[in-house]
């Protein structure tokens, strides 16, 4: 909800700065990558097209409970009601323990929390408030072909899933916050005229401040920002572990070894590219706000990342559970095109941010083509080699990032600092 006075606006900015994510959110965000985490199972059995396919709409339905009480979390700040919270994250353990019984069982009952927690999630915010930057978080059609899909036989079932899902993904951008909120206080005027006109209204009784308002309610970019940045660490916590996880289980060749390593790599190295770099939490730590980069586009890249680093790092739990002998072409597509697609998510990112096309030309646009092909030509490699190239696709950025940061250059003039600092601003937008 905004103040429109100068002394509101002051005290908001300075508690928008120095908060950060609480304990109950930390703990939801843990419920909601495991359950991610858990989409690994997908990919165990080849993988084929179809369960790329059934793991990316698992993956958005996740994603989309999360962002759903994320936002509430970042909007309500002290006043989060934690029942709801543990609720939300009881649902998404639930959702996540009947993963493996995809598509064989547990469909129907996977559908069915997930429609319990979306439409739940819509009465969070309570009557007369409309969250503005994101509206498709109180507008739920996209849940209705997931009711309809509880009496529906597989894999028409699926495909109500993905109807769903992208109902929601065209509401988030087809609907406008503001338009929602006009309409809302609109609707509130006629009823209020409805009822004055009414033979019976009684205007000695009619009391103006028992009339309810519409408020609208903007979300904290500073606290909102560290949260998506959380959410990518623990993704990428999640890949370590399934390294750590595939390593424990075999005997530590030369080559074994230097599979994990180079894995950790990769991981560690997408960590410095999405939140050393670029993307959403360094763009809202410099400016202080989401100005000229829609809420809506946010959280699309967010989630196109997240989505992206996810699969990177089942293909690389997977790659080490195969570390001799060659790649099955679902494998190899797990790790290469889940690093294509988050290249690609960054590139476009950066064209959409002002950014143009020359920058994306230098590191993120090859480096997917460069994925692609090395997913075409993982079924004739081995584990090692296709993983210490993937870990290259992921240096060679890397290291031209943090020359174009400046941190190459020796020396400390007066002119260092503002060099590294208008490198360093251009990054941040441009990712």
């Amino acid at each position: 909800m905004v103040d429109e006075t100068p002394e509101a606006n002051c005290a908001e900015t300075t508690e928008t700065h120095e908060r950060h994510a609480s304990w109950i959110e930390l703990f939801f965000d843990l419920v909601a990558v495991a359950g991610i985490g858990s989409l690994t199972h997908l990919l165990h059995r080849g993988p084929s097209l179809g369960d790329f396919g059934l793991y990316l709409v698992l993956f958005l339905a996740f994603w989309m409970v999360w962002a759903c009480v994320t936002l509430y979390g970042n909007i309500a700040r002290d006043q989060t009601r934690v029942p709801l919270m543990l609720t939300a994250m009881l649902g998404l353990g639930l959702m996540a323990a009947a993963v493996p019984g995809i598509p064989d069982r547990h469909s129907t009952t996977f559908a069915a929390v997930y429609v319990l927690v979306r439409l739940g999630s819509e009465h969070l915010w309570g009557r007369g408030k409309i969250v503005v930057d994101w509206p498709a978080v109180q507008l739920t059609i996209g849940v209705y072909p997931w009711i309809i899909s509880l009496w529906v036989p597989e894999p028409a079932k699926y495909w109500l899933w993905v109807a769903g899902l992208a109902l929601d993904l065209w509401i988030m951008f087809a609907v406008s916050g503001d338009q929602v909120l006009a309409e809302a206080r609109k609707r509130l005027q006629a009823g209020i005229r409805r009822f004055q006109q009414n033979p019976r209204f009684d205007p000695e009784r009619f009391d103006p401040d028992r009339v309810p308002t519409m408020e609208a309610l903007h979300a904290d970019p500073a606290h909102l920002g560290e949260r998506l940045g959380l959410f990518v660490i623990i993704v990428l916590g999640e890949g370590v572990i399934g390294i750590i996880t595939a390593l424990g289980d075999q005997s530590w060749t030369a080559a074994v070894l230097g599979l994990a390593f180079a894995a950790f790599v990769i991981l560690a190295g997408m960590w410095a590219l999405t939140l050393l770099f670029g993307f959403v939490p360094r763009l809202i730590a410099e400016t202080g706000t989401a100005e000229g980069e829609p809420w809506q586009r946010i959280m699309l890249t967010h989630c196109g990342i997240t989505g992206g680093l996810a699969a990177l790092a089942a293909g690389l739990g997977l790659a080490m559970g195969h570390a001799h002998g060659h790649l099955s072409t679902g494998v190899g597509w797990a790790l290469c095109g889940g690093a294509a697609a988050y290249f690609v998510v960054v590139g476009l990112s950066g064209v959409r941010s002002g950014g143009g096309w020359r920058r994306q030309l230098i590191w993120p646009l090859p480096c997917a083509v460069l994925a692609v092909a090395l997913g075409f030509a993982a079924s004739h490699l081995t584990a090692l080699p296709l993983v210490c190239a993937v870990a290259v696709l992921v240096i060679w950025p890397l290291l031209w990032e943090t020359w174009s940061a400046g941190k190459w250059r020796n020396g400390s003039g007066p002119d260092r600092p503002r060099r590294r600092a208008s490198h360093h601003g251009s990054t941040s937008a441009n990712q």
